[in-house]
């Protein structure tokens, strides 16, 4: 199985309900077809580069997955037909700098979805941090 990341702007003109149907939906495709999805990363609502169908805004979301290369195919032909995707990119990683890349967006958008509860862990890893700088200076002096 190859590693994929598709992201699609959907329409800024729908509800929020209608928004995260359209998304809900076109994660139920990479899975209905075989694929593993590892990662989502809402961008939330943006402005576009420049307009398309008349839309200055849309929704973006990153999903990021493994998958045979058939699903990509269906899944780029069912984002074509959907009236409510404006545009949408697929990008697949092959090299092993790519697929370390693809990783770090992997743990990068599954650390944002989880909640921030956790404080304590933070403060203990604090002075350990400050215990390599010097270590890092030295190194570069």
């Amino acid at each position: 199985m190859t590693c994929y990341e598709t992201l699609f702007v959907v329409k800024p003109t729908l509800t929020d309900e209608e928004t995260a149907a359209q998304i809900a939906k076109i994660k139920e495709i990479v899975a209905n077809n075989g694929g593993e999805l590892l990662a989502t990363n809402d961008m939330g609502m943006r402005k576009l580069a420049y307009q398309v169908e008349k839309n200055d805004r849309g929704y973006y979301t990153v999903l990021l997955y493994k998958a045979e290369g058939t699903l990509i195919q269906e899944l780029e032909r069912l984002l074509k037909i959907n009236e409510d995707v404006i545009k949408f990119l697929t990008v697949k990683y092959v090299k092993q700098k790519e697929l370390a890349q693809f990783n770090k967006l992997v743990e990068a958008a599954n650390k944002k979805a989880e909640p921030v509860a956790e404080t304590a862990p933070v403060a203990e890893t604090a002075p350990v941090a400050e215990e390599t700088a010097p270590a890092a200076e030295s190194t570069e002096a």
